[in-house]
């Protein structure tokens, strides 16, 4: 049965060769999280994406920022978090969620100044998030952690 459908928008900012990742805090949470979209009935992932970005951190998606038009990833998981490669897994058997992870580009300087305005915003380097934690050393959300580390959305090479 599928227990949730969702996709993840890894929002990123290139300075020369470093990519900074933007995580947003969740004070009920007290964690920060890449911005997540469940996925609606009728509703595409990216099309998920698109409605919260645009809410959340009150964007256009027609000037602000360009999201991928395919997930960099898409994968399936049990339950117990395992990561299952897609058409392995037993649907009529089995509890499970699916979830396709999106970069996003932000457009100009004055789009990453607006992001930077807010406190809730937080851009994190790739070694803090492999870490789990974001730039001001606070937790990311373990399941979207493990979503990163399992399914390797973010490389090692750092």
């Amino acid at each position: 049965m599928l227990l949730f459908s969702k996709s993840i928008a890894m929002i990123r900012h290139m300075q020369g060769e470093e990519v900074s990742w933007l995580l947003r805090w969740n004070e009920q949470q007290s964690q920060s999280r890449f911005i997540e979209a469940p996925r609606l009935e009728g509703e595409s992932y990216r099309d998920a994406l698109f409605r919260e970005i645009d809410w959340q951190l009150s964007l256009d998606r027609k000037r602000d920022y360009l999201l991928s038009s395919v997930p960099r990833i898409h994968f399936e998981v049990s339950p117990c978090g395992n990561v299952h490669p897609a058409k392995t897994f037993d649907y009529e058997q089995s509890d499970f969620g699916i979830v396709e992870i999106y970069t996003v580009e932000v457009y100009r300087d004055a789009v990453k100044s607006r992001l930077d305005e807010d406190p809730l915003n937080c851009w994190s380097s790739t070694k803090e998030i492999l870490s789990g934690v974001d730039g001001q050393e606070r937790a990311i959300d373990l399941q979207q952690y493990q979503f990163m580390i399992q399914s390797e959305a973010i490389g090692r090479s750092c």
